[in-house]
């Protein structure tokens, strides 16, 4: 100990003959944000002048540690010294740097804390945001605020969100908070969006959670109980009936049988409100397709008979529910389902080739995913492995958000299947090749 005393004695008197006189020290921080017990603690700071600068320990009862010193011009350095021969007691402990030409009790002091692995600076503010209000926006509107801290002297602060709706941004430095939710984001009743806007600095961290609610985007079909729901009048062998309360005479009925035909949800739901009709047919206000039965009992190409009768069999059009992903993520308003809604709805259905690869994969997808996403609901260890298994598939489906037209469509379309067979196919192929060659090894 009385060696290492001198030693620092004699490089100070060194300092002192080779540096300016009058400096006073104005901060002091560690160089890094902790060193752990092995490392060698580093002090930086600066100063008005150029002067020797030392840095005295003291253990949170006012007992010396041990005492560092260094010089700089207006920065200055101070030698380095192993953490595990100053800290011994874990704690608190004070670190102050002060000049030959100032008293010790008139230096720059900053807390540090031991744990007993590593030593830090204890942070001399509290990070802390201000309340967050919550907020209403409709659908296509763009709704802004900026997060702030209560402490606004704090600066270099992170910011970020987590679990925000699709498109929401937040600014990590300035804190400015954007989105503009889509109709995708809307229903047909309001929708509550949750979640947290986090600012972090130096370890310290102040979480603001936020509901942001995007108002009805949609009217709903008016479900009539069946008590309230008159039998339809009968006149001879007529029978008349009127349109069902959900049909808007501005749409195309043809749009409502599509939605029967291709979507579980809205089947059920046409079927346990509204049995009053004989089929979805009556309900809109269209005449079944039926053609005259043929000799011998055979119908033509593109029917089947059904009660004595070819009934035309009607195709699954674009636009049909993904029962997979709605099964495998819970609703039909999750971002994932919304993300393959909109693919669908603004790239694949705007262009040629879009709808015919839709109508061609709706012919196959149809023919099993009612039978997947059944099991999914009875099965949550198949629906974990269904969502590990599409995750990564619907991901790279976002690269065709870019596709305009028909080329592009197009183009896009194969770079993405290409994608998914390296992914699911190759990468799995030559993973298994590398291993088999190691072991031969």
């Amino acid at each position: 100990m009385r060696v290492k005393l001198v030693g620092i004695i004699s490089f100070s008197l060194f300092l002192l003959m080779t540096v300016p006189v009058y400096a006073d020290v104005t901060s002091l921080s560690l160089e890094k944000s902790f060193y752990t017990i092995d490392e060698n603690i580093k002090f930086v700071g600066t100063q008005n002048g150029t002067n020797v600068v030392f840095v005295v320990i003291h253990d949170a009862n006012g007992n010396y540690k041990d005492m560092l010193a260094g010089s700089g011009e207006n920065e200055f350095t101070v030698i380095p010294r192993p953490v595990s021969s100053i800290f011994e007691d874990k704690g608190i402990h004070n670190a102050t740097a002060f000049t030959d030409s100032q008293k010790l009790k008139d230096g720059f002091t900053i807390r540090l804390e031991f744990d007993g692995e590593k030593v830090f600076v204890i942070p001399d503010f509290v990070l802390e945001l201000n309340s967050i209000s919550d907020k209403t926006i409709k659908v296509e509107k763009t709704i802004t605020f900026t997060a702030s801290l209560r402490d606004s002297s704090v600066s270099d602060v992170i910011f970020s969100l987590k679990n925000e709706p699709m498109g929401a941004t937040i600014d990590q430095n300035l804190g400015k908070f954007v989105w503009t939710p889509s109709k995708s984001h809307g229903s047909y009743q309001d929708v509550k969006y949750n979640f947290d806007i986090i600012a972090t600095k130096e370890g310290q961290e102040d979480i603001e959670s936020i509901t942001i609610t995007v108002e009805k985007a949609y009217v709903e079909p008016e479900i009539k109980s069946n008590s309230q729901v008159p039998e339809p009048e009968i006149q001879g062998d007529v029978k008349e009936s009127k349109l069902a309360s959900f049909v808007d005479e501005t749409k195309d009925p043809q749009s409502y049988v599509d939605r029967y035909n291709n979507e579980i949800i809205y089947k059920e739901w046409f079927d346990e409100n509204y049995i009053q009709y004989s089929s979805i047919y009556e309900a809109v206000g269209l005449e079944e397709s039926v053609v005259i039965e043929p000799e011998f009992g055979e119908c033509g190409e593109g029917t089947k008979l059904m009660e004595g009768k070819c009934i035309i069999i009607e195709s699954k059009k674009a636009g049909g529910g993904c029962l997979i992903a709605t099964a495998t993520y819970g609703s039909e308003m999750s971002t994932q389902v919304q993300q393959l809604r909109e693919i669908r709805d603004n790239q694949l259905l705007n262009t040629e080739s879009g709808i015919s690869f839709i109508n061609s994969f709706n012919d196959v997808y149809y023919s099993f995913s009612p039978i997947v996403a059944d099991y999914e609901r009875e099965n949550p260890i198949f629906k974990e492995v269904v969502k590990l298994f599409i995750t990564p598939m619907i991901s790279s489906l976002s690269i065709m958000s870019y596709a305009d037209s028909d080329s592009e469509v197009l183009g896009y379309g194969i770079s993405v299947i290409l994608m998914n067979l390296g992914m699911y196919l190759v990468s799995p192929v030559m993973l298994f090749y590398v291993i088999k060659k190691i072991k031969r090894v």
